[in-house]
């Protein structure tokens, strides 16, 4: 089995899979000539612009991001330069002059409001190119940042080396110290350290617990539900939290 596409971390939902590298190639060729459009649903902070009821189109700059409202869906245009010594990518908008020069990479999203309780929205997002962290850097520049996101809720961002832990940042970013925001999660995530065990002969096995993260980024409320290409599409359902009640 070969992955056809990938994954951001924490992301869920649809991955295709091919069985031979023959049909591998043929979803890389549709992926690379910019044939497939790919969907994903999100759960964001506050009440979404709804761009259907808007009886003219809007252009402006919000934040880093340029902003554009056309036929009912909402464009971000706004460069992705992704800092990989700390995890995280930034927005950039301008022109790059013999002062300033853009180090990202251009990037476009389409957003449409689904549906929104007052509190949060749910969101389809259509990423036209794909950058790391994209979407949610995009909707964070809209001023509606995905909204269990710890990476992005917030623009005040220090650097990893000086936080430490993972559970540094999430208590820097929330307003709290890092003993009180895991002890309000200890009997929650209690199971990762009493339910999963170590089988020595399989190091992937499904009873691990999962590495390298804090048990608070689990589950990133960011979920691919929609793949198409050429006379073909693969879709998944949408997951619980999509459904605002």
């Amino acid at each position: 089995m070969l992955a056809i596409h990938r994954l951001d971390r924490l992301v869920s939902g649809l991955l295709i899979m091919a069985k031979n590298p023959a049909k591998a190639d043929i979803f890389r060729q549709h992926i690379e000539a910019g044939l497939v459009q790919k969907q994903y649903v999100a759960k964001v902070v506050g009440v979404f612009p709804d761009a259907e009821k808007k009886e003219k189109k809007r252009e402006e700059e919000i934040g880093d991001c340029h902003e554009r409202e056309i036929q009912g869906i909402q464009l971000v245009d706004a460069n992705i330069d992704y800092n990989a010594r700390e995890g995280r990518s930034t927005a950039e908008v301008g022109i790059s002059n013999g002062d300033t020069t853009l180090k990202g990479k251009a990037a476009c999203t389409k957003f449409t409001r689904i549906s929104t309780n007052g509190i949060h929205s749910i969101v389809l997002c259509e990423p036209v190119t794909g950058r790391t962290h994209q979407i949610r850097v995009h909707l964070q520049c809209t001023g509606h940042p995905i909204a269990n996101d710890m990476l992005y809720l917030s623009d005040d961002v220090v650097s990893r080396s000086t936080l430490g832990t993972t559970a540094d940042r999430a208590a820097s970013l929330s307003g709290g110290s890092p003993e009180t925001s895991c002890e309000s999660h200890k009997e929650e995530y209690k199971y990762c350290s009493e339910d999963f065990s170590i089988d020595p002969m399989c190091t992937h096995c499904p009873n691990l617990a999962p590495n390298g993260y804090d048990g608070h980024e689990e589950g990133l409320w960011l979920h691919c539900v929609r793949y198409t290409g050429p006379e073909w599409v693969y879709e998944c359902p949408y997951p619980d939290w999509a459904s605002l009640t």
